[in-house]
């Protein structure tokens, strides 16, 4: 590889850089290293990993203006001549392929290569020049996730590098390999802005001192010893041209040393870059920018310039090995097996799905790779409501085809197939009712049609109920229990305020043999008084949803005063018990511009914090506003009930 007889200033970072890749990194004769992931940032570290049987693949390269090492106070005697503070007049031309995979959803490894292309410079010491150019070293890194996701979190990282360059003055005769471990972390805030932070430590193996074979002399540098690294990112968004303005400051410090001041400025670095990514696809993303040194620190260039591009691609391993050039539906919360559900409830998803067609019949006459009788195109976060009365002997068929982000389908000789038959019920000793339609949990529902039915409704003619405060009703005595109603008639309860004990509704059913459910094990549902606010469980986090027009004005980000109740519940029900952190995200609907909603949803939201935070005294740092725009509808743009659906704030609540 490259040859170095003493001082191989253009050298410097190599061991210093290891595929730690966040804070002093880069092949070591600069200091500058794409990260393998391509995520986020440049050359620091994100928690974000590559998704499992992923790979990135990069190229970089980078032109880097007076990176070689100077001295404080050296003085050449040979010839005579005073150098101190003299830097040569150099440059270079460096390249980094880069390779990474993500190997489970928290854990990712990568190779980088950085070669150097070609350099020129005029060493006043006298004492650099290249034999050959090509491969640096060899850098490979391997991270994990222990906390977080993707929107932020912590991860550790383990690398180490090999250096393939002879005669390395800043690695010694012979060095062994170098470590890094590092803690890496990150966090999103505002409208998407991400910050990154990487610290770390860095064991190296040196070899013995050189000495320049032309003279006999050592150089004013010695092989480079352990050291800390450091670096701080910072990712702005621009969705309106779907590019990052990324900034990074990297450095690393070794410390007091005992030898001259030339070699303590030799293992010092501290650099900051600033540039933009572009996306031209979701896997193809190309980086450019600029960089200088922040302080005289040895190979902080006086310039640099970058160039490089990322693309990704896969699976290539796993159950999703195979092609995958058309999404697949799945089907939930769909009955299987035997099953007497008439009214169906199916969310219809997959990846990154657009939109999905489906239909529904009696399984011997239901074709699913036909075209006929499917549904119009619906979006993909929109769910399949249907009743579909009494199932046929023969059983039920739904078939579902997909759409992905692309405008690919799933091809119609491929649909996504659920059947169900009709289920045989078990015979019951005793009729049990069966209450339908109330308030589960907590509501402020007061006027309430609940059907009653029994397990059996072939084996039911009728029932009797009572409802009434908690505290003072008891299913299990007869007083107060309705007279006998027909089990075709529904009880239609009305209650004018919830007390705060809450309701109890109390039904026992007869089956057509006069039998009676006994009132020793009667059907009980309750309900407590809550807020009007529905909430959704998820997984792994609670959300809450508000309609915009009940929060502000139209168009503004103001919150009306009309508003604050509904705001107060929300802000009773955050302290009910501790919380991790809440995202509030601000939706619109797609009138206007994709910028001016994404604006004005980022204002609501922001808006919300601070009312939350002035009025509560909540911890502000648990609190993150983003502005989603029109991108995530979970109704039609194409209707004003759609998209009055669609303008909303949600919360985020992750315990």
């Amino acid at each position: 590889m490259s040859k170095i007889n003493s001082i191989l200033g253009m050298a410097l970072m190599l061991t210093m850089s290891l595929a730690a890749k966040a804070n002093v990194v880069g092949t070591e004769y600069q200091n500058f290293a794409p990260t393998y992931s391509g995520l986020d940032f440049l050359t620091v570290e994100s928690s974000e990993t590559i998704k499992p049987c992923m790979c990135s693949l990069g190229l970089f390269f980078n032109y880097a203006k007076n990176t070689l090492t100077y001295s404080d106070s050296y003085y050449s005697s040979a010839p005579a001549q005073d150098l101190t503070g003299k830097r040569a007049n150099d440059y270079l031309v460096g390249a980094d392929l880069l390779l990474g995979m993500g190997i489970t959803k928290n854990w990712d490894f990568g190779l980088n290569l950085p070669f150097v292309v070609t350099a020129q410079n005029q060493d006043p010491y006298g004492v650099s020049y290249f034999d050959k150019f090509g491969l640096t070293e060899i850098r490979a890194m391997t991270k994990y996730r222990f906390y977080g996701d993707d929107t932020g979190g912590w991860t550790v990282g383990l690398s180490g590098n090999v250096n393939t360059i002879d005669n390395n003055p800043f690695a010694g005769e012979k060095p062994g390999p170098t470590l890094n471990l590092q803690l890496m972390g990150d966090t999103t805030i505002a409208s998407g802005t991400k910050l990154g932070l990487n610290i770390g430590y860095r064991k190296r193996s040196p070899g013995d001192r050189l000495v320049n074979p032309d003279t006999g002399l050592l150089p004013p540098f010695v092989p480079f010893k352990d050291s800390w690294i450091f670096s701080l990112a910072l990712n702005e968004r621009f969705q309106s041209i779907k590019s990052d303005l990324i900034a990074e400051f990297v450095g690393s410090s070794t410390g007091k040393l005992d030898e001259s001041d030339s070699a303590r400025t030799a293992q010092q670095a501290a650099e900051l870059n600033l540039g933009l990514r572009h996306e031209f696809t979701k896997t193809v993303n190309m980086h450019g920018g600029l960089g200088t040194k922040f302080a005289n620190a040895q190979a902080s260039p006086d310039v640099r310039a970058y160039v490089g591009v990322y693309v990704q691609f896969g699976p290539i391993c796993g159950q999703n090995s195979k092609s995958t050039e058309y999404p697949t539906a799945v089907v939930s919360n769909a009955p299987k097996g035997t099953s007497l559900e008439t009214s169906l409830d199916m969310p219809v998803t997959a990846k990154n799905i657009e939109g999905y067609r489906w239909k529904i019949g009696s399984t011997p006459v239901m074709k699913c790779d036909e075209e006929e009788n499917y549904s119009e195109e619906v979006p993909g976060n929109l769910t399949i409501q249907t009743d579909i009365g009494e199932i046929p002997d023969g059983g039920i068929t739904l078939c579902a085809l997909a759409k992905n982000d692309k405008g690919v389908w799933q091809p119609l000789n491929q649909p996504t197939i659920v059947r169900w038959v009709k289920a045989k019920p078990k015979p019951t000793a005793l009729p049990v009712a069966v209450i339908k339609n109330y308030p589960i949990g907590e509501s402020e529902q007061t006027e309430l049609s609940i059907p009653v039915t029994a397990q059996n409704p072939s084996d039911y003619e009728a029932y009797r109920w009572k409802i009434g405060s908690t505290p003072t009703t008891s299913c299990y005595q007869e007083a107060g229990y309705s007279e006998e109603l027909p089990g075709t008639e529904l009880a239609i309860p009305t209650i004018k305020d919830i007390p705060d004990g809450g309701i109890t509704m109390c039904a026992v059913a007869k089956n057509l043999g006069g039998q009676w459910q006994p009132f020793s094990q009667p059907t009980i549902v309750r309900w407590t008084k809550t807020s009007k606010i529905k909430i959704i469980q998820k997984n792994g986090y609670e959300l809450f949803r508000l309609s915009a027009e009940v929060l502000f004005d139209f168009d503004k980000d103001n919150i009306r005063a009309g508003a604050q109740n509904d705001l107060h519940k929300i802000a009773k029900y955050l302290q009910q018990k501790p919380f991790k952190k809440v995202i509030i995200e601000g939706h619109t609907d797609s009138k206007g511009s994709d910028s001016y909603n994404l604006d004005l949803s980022q204002r609501r939201a922001q808006q919300v914090k601070k009312w939350l935070i002035k009025k509560y005294e909540f911890e502000e740092s648990k609190f993150t506003p983003v502005g989603k725009g029109e991108k995530v509808p979970v109704a039609t743009n194409d209707t004003d009930a759609g998209r009055q659906q669609n303008r909303r704030v949600e919360f985020k609540i992750y315990r």
